[in-house]
């Protein structure tokens, strides 16, 4: 009986982790960015979120920590990419994790991940 009872529950906790390990992660949606050239600290770039024209109640699966304009700053965008005054379509998520260390005579802007470089023809999708 308790044997039973074990594998059934072993089984439950199994088809649990398997359903959960399906499911997608949220990605965000492809931005326009200029790029304006390299930030305080070595290997970190600043980009300008160009606005969107979409309004927010026209987006279909919006991300939740979507950037919507302004600068940032990112440590893991491709070389070939880090020409100032180049237009880019990205997809970036806030980076919580780390970010420059700069004096503080240097303006901070909030550190980002690139997680896909999109097609031109993306922009908010």
């Amino acid at each position: 009986m308790k044997s039973t009872l074990c594998i059934a529950i072993l089984c439950l906790l199994l088809s649990l982790l398997a359903v959960s390990c399906t499911e997608e992660e949220a990605v965000p949606s492809c931005v326009q960015v200029e790029v304006i050239g390299p930030d305080c600290a070595g290997g970190w770039v600043v980009l300008k979120v160009l606005g969107d024209e979409t309004a927010p109640g026209q987006r279909s699966k919006e991300y939740v920590g979507q950037l919507q304009s302004g600068f940032v700053t990112t440590d893991n965008l491709p070389l070939e990419l880090r020409k100032a005054g180049l237009l880019l379509h990205l997809s970036l998520e806030r980076n919580g994790d780390y970010g420059p260390f700069c004096a503080a005579i240097y303006m901070m802007y909030p550190p980002v991940r690139v997680k896909q470089v999109c097609p031109a023809n993306t922009v908010g999708h």
